[in-house]
């Protein structure tokens, strides 16, 4: 039982802040990649975000191993930041 207790832990922080992270990445990313006025990218990229964030819960609960799913966000987090959103 406490096993179990311990990889829905590490699962919610995952998808939790290691979601809201790579969304947050991922929308800046968006902001410098996207043509257009400066507003409407902000707007398509804070948008798209969500989607982002959505699609890293389902993944985390997907997978088998919750250390595995942790790990799978902490190097798209890693891509994504090194592809320009960090900045």
């Amino acid at each position: 039982m406490v096993i179990a207790m311990r990889g829905v832990g590490l699962r919610l922080l995952a998808a939790g802040p290691g979601g809201y992270l790579v969304a947050a990445l991922a929308a800046t990313l968006a902001v410098r990649l996207l043509p257009g006025p400066v507003i409407e990218t902000v707007l398509a990229g804070s948008m798209g975000s969500f989607l982002v964030w959505v699609a890293v819960v389902i993944r985390v609960f997907a997978v088998d191993d919750p250390r595995r799913a942790l790990a799978e966000v902490a190097v798209l987090a890693g891509l994504i930041a090194a592809a320009g959103g960090w900045r």
